[in-house]
């Protein structure tokens, strides 16, 4: 959004920020008349920004390299010689349009890439719009701009396109035709430009999905503060907070101080009890600045009722993954354990798809002979990031698959985010790892303090090969890990005497697991002789038969 001409000139992020919040369009608004501050980018945002330009670039080349006619739209020119260069390059009839100006009305915007589609019945060339995209599958925000680059070539060249593209993270190409989402994009388009063409006198923000990516963030969560918005109780969802609201009682304050009969309409009873019993532990930290833990009461299968009896040889996980990586990849997965009275951290890092298949078999393999040496310890985790991805890399790489079975069937994997959930309630504003440490460890040290910093911190190093950025990453992942087994000897002492153990499952049959491990040992054997000096031009397809072996087996 900007002024153009006397009057305001729109973009394609316009219409995506307004139909995620219309707060942050009033905003942008305000903006244009007197400059306000904004948030800055954080890292992650910094390098998925440049992880986009280097995908687009890479489609860029590659069409080169297919020997298209390829006309690219310089950026430093004005808007109005931009949109004359990209009028002449479409009269040209090129294949490939890069970074072409449109402009018609009150919009505007700058395709990845206009395709030659064809011509008309007077041999004039039609194009088609394509974007790149990081992400594995198209989202809402990704047609909406489509449409409005669609909708600005087709007054360009005097015809509609019947189809609009993005090619996605992975490389495949996605189609999508115009008219299936016209009516939809016209609606949206016109419900935007008449709410900016009206006063906004008055405007609130209500946290959404929009918040983690917009430049307003830090202005409205310091509003939120100032206000003691009720988005600040821990858990607590859109649609309760709008019922609390209609019922009169906006801040968190107001919540705590609930008396007991109190009712909300469209609300249980418990529901409010529940958010009330959390605003009021939030206020009492707030006024004390002491940490408050209360305990649940107990629950047959839950809470509590999820922590076996500890262990000495108990295991502590944590994963760091990095969705940036083609079809993502887990580069450390990190255990924490107690041997010989010291503790000891043991990584096992992967840099690209074979050597995570290889961590995940050597981490599998470290469990293993752990759990037999030590039959009745367990492996603790904080939800289920880790849990799931034990499941992805064992199905994906088709490795192990009866090991995990046993460990999920066995009760081996303890979720201590279930605990924490169902057994106690805090005065934290979030029930995050990172959160409850308040209640048992001191501040964290280093340079890498989130999961979105460790990504940042990671495709650094790939990109410079520097040792001490994996080192960096390595003591992140060290201390969550051993967070967890704080957090784990933290419950231990607030859990009441009267509450059962997780106890073991049931042994499996001894002749059922001996035929698994067999044919397991039979598949591995043979994956490993059809890829074993395969030639490059056949590994693919080698390695999908490697996948495909036991399917049968594995599925009933």
């Amino acid at each position: 959004m900007r002024k153009y001409k006397g009057g305001l000139l729109f973009a394609a992020h316009d219409l995506d920020r307004f139909l995620g919040c219309t707060h942050a369009t009033v905003l942008d608004l305000r903006d244009l008349e007197e400059p306000l501050p904004k948030t800055d980018e954080d890292g992650q945002l910094a390098l998925l920004r440049e992880k986009g330009i280097e995908h687009e670039r890479r489609y860029l080349e590659a069409c080169k390299h297919e020997g298209l006619a390829v006309v690219e739209i310089g950026s430093g020119g004005a808007l109005g010689e931009r949109v004359r260069q990209t009028r002449a390059a479409l009269a040209s009839g090129a294949d490939i349009v890069y970074q072409g100006a449109l402009l018609g009305g009150r919009w505007h915007g700058y395709s990845d890439f206009l395709r030659l589609a064809g011509r008309d019945g007077a041999g004039r060339p039609l194009y088609e719009v394509l974007d790149t995209k990081l992400s594995r599958r198209a989202a809402p925000a990704h047609i909406m701009q489509l449409c409005v680059y669609t909708e600005l070539l087709a007054r360009l060249q005097g015809a509609e396109p019947q189809s609009m593209y993005i090619i996605l993270g992975d490389g495949r190409e996605e189609a999508f035709r115009f008219a299936d989402f016209a009516a939809y994009y016209r609606i949206a388009r016109r419900r935007f430009e008449e709410f900016v063409s009206a006063p906004h006198p008055e405007s609130h923000p209500e946290p959404c999905r929009a918040c983690d990516n917009c430049r307003w963030r830090g202005r409205c969560e310091e509003q939120w503060e100032l206000e003691d918005h009720l988005s600040l109780v821990a858990n607590i969802r859109r649609t309760q907070i709008d019922r609390l609201q209609a019922a009169g009682i906006g801040t968190v304050r107001a919540l705590a101080a609930l008396p007991d009969a109190a009712a909300v309409a469209g609300m249980a009873p418990e529901t409010l009890e529940r958010l009330r019993a959390q605003a009021r532990l939030q206020v009492e930290k707030r006024d004390s600045g002491e940490n408050r833990v209360e305990l649940l009461p107990l629950e047959e299968g839950r809470g509590f009722a999820r922590m076996p009896r500890p262990d000495p040889g108990d295991l502590f996980l944590d994963f760091e993954g990095d969705p940036l990586y083609p079809d993502g990849l887990e580069y450390l997965m990190g255990v924490y354990f107690v041997e010989g009275g010291k503790g000891r951290f043991q990584p096992f890092w992967a840099h690209d798809h074979d050597a995570e298949r290889e961590a995940f078999e050597r981490l599998s393999n470290f469990f293993a002979a752990h759990l037999a040496a030590h039959p009745a310890a367990h492996i603790y985790h904080y939800n289920h990031y880790e849990e799931t991805a034990l499941k992805r890399l064992a199905s994906g790489y088709g490795t192990r698959e009866d090991f995990v079975d046993r460990l999920l069937r066995g009760r081996k994997l303890v979720d201590l985010y279930k605990v924490v959930r169902e057994g106690v309630r805090v005065s934290e504003a979030r029930y995050s790892l990172k959160n409850l440490e308040a209640f048992y460890m001191e501040g964290r040290g280093g340079e890498v303090k989130t999961a979105g910093d460790s990504i940042v911190v990671y495709e650094k190093w790939r990109a410079t090969g520097e040792a001490s950025l994996l080192a960096e990453i390595a003591e992140y992942n060290e201390i969550d890990c051993r967070s967890t087994a704080l957090l784990r000897y933290w419950l231990l002492g607030l859990r009441p005497p009267e509450a059962a153990w997780l106890e073991p499952a049931e042994e499996a049959d001894e002749e059922k697991e001996a035929t698994r491990a067999e044919a397991e040992l039979r598949h591995s054997e043979c994956a490993r002789r059809l890829l074993e000096r395969a030639p490059a031009a056949e590994v693919p397809v080698r390695r999908l038969t490697a996948q495909l072996l036991e399917f049968h087996r594995r599925e009933a």
